[in-house]
């Protein structure tokens, strides 16, 4: 290991692993907001990369929220609950350190609220056509060679509300599930095996009930939040924050 602490990378994409190794480093709290990285000549010696893959590395932290790049002057961490986006999710769940129980009820309540409003959305101001889909996507949750119905689901309800905000942070709470699966697999498995049946969720929709659409929607995603809390002996965390530099 070398001075900055930092061990060589040994896969392919060299850039990716030095760009997660830094993200680490910021999300745990090794570097707080305010303080310098090494610099690029320092970091390529330390990961045994040339410094093109530390600069690529870098740009991208950057365009993420994480840091700030001055031409010169260094390189400076931010505070990423104030820069980042709904991508620092994403981020969150594929860090070394391990996912953080409250950021896993954050983006669980996030999901219902978005889902709840999609759903009131969609029965208000949907098209027919819209509808038809958000019915046929229920319908396949009978399917057992369909694996990804709740997904498709409520990427039709969400397209169905017309709201484009609402599908960017479905995208990035998709990206966040995916980087945790076993961890989701546990709390989703409710709504997934459509415990609670979307079908009258998706009759709703159809009716264009706007009421009973938010109040389906609200007792089926709450499955997952009520499962976290049961996890984490009565949703009282028992980790530590992931993000300590924040």
């Amino acid at each position: 290991m070398s001075q900055s602490g930092f061990k060589p990378v040994t896969r392919r994409s060299v850039s990716d692993e030095v760009f997660a190794e830094l993200r680490d480093a910021v999300l745990t709290g090794r570097f707080s907001p305010g303080d310098s990285l090494p610099p690029e000549r320092e970091l390529a010696a330390s990961f045994a990369v040339n410094r093109h893959a530390v600069r690529e590395a870098l740009q991208r932290l950057q365009a993420a929220g994480f840091v700030h790049v001055v031409h010169g002057g260094g390189t400076r961490v931010l505070d990423v609950r104030s820069t980042a986006g709904l991508d620092l999710l994403a981020h969150l769940a594929r860090s070394g350190d391990g996912l953080d129980p409250t950021i896993v009820r954050d983006g669980l309540e996030m999901r219902r609220c978005i889902g709840v409003e999609a759903a009131r959305l969609a029965a208000a101001r949907g098209t027919a056509v819209a509808r038809e889909r958000v019915a046929a996507a229920a319908a396949a949750y009978a399917d057992e060679g369909h694996p990804d119905a709740d997904r498709d689901f409520w990427l039709e309800v969400v397209e169905a509300s017309g709201n484009l905000a609402f599908r960017l942070a479905l995208n990035s709470l998709v990206h966040a599930i995916d980087g945790s699966p076993d961890v989701m697999d546990a709390l989703l498995a409710a709504d997934r095996a459509d415990l609670l049946p979307h079908a009258p969720l998706a009759a709703a929709i159809g009716d264009g009930d706007v009421d009973e659409a938010a109040r389906c929607a609200d007792a089926i995603l709450s499955q997952a939040v009520d499962v976290w809390a049961a996890l984490t002996d009565s949703g009282r965390s028992r980790g530590t924050t992931a993000t300590k530099g924040a």
